[in-house]
């Protein structure tokens, strides 16, 4: 489990300058070792409280992101 913050801020560019706002991100992730298979399954997700943000003046809003994974032959 990981949980990022940053507080807010004025960003300056040459397209543009704006306040970018205060945001939290709770990001978590499991694992499980299977080893009669030779395998670790992933599950996880980003933004797990998909409140949307941005971290610079001009670009878009980063969302959540969710994902699983299976590794073969991880002794």
């Amino acid at each position: 489990v990981s949980w990022r913050w940053s507080d807010n801020y004025f960003w300056e560019a040459s397209f543009g300058d704006g306040d970018v706002p205060s945001f939290n991100v709770l990001d978590a992730q499991i694992n499980f070792r299977v080893p009669s298979l030779k395998s670790t399954f992933k599950a996880g997700a980003t933004n797990l409280l998909q409140d949307e943000y941005f971290t610079a003046f001009g670009t878009g809003f980063i969302g959540s992101q969710y994902y699983v994974s299976w590794t073969i032959n991880n002794l």
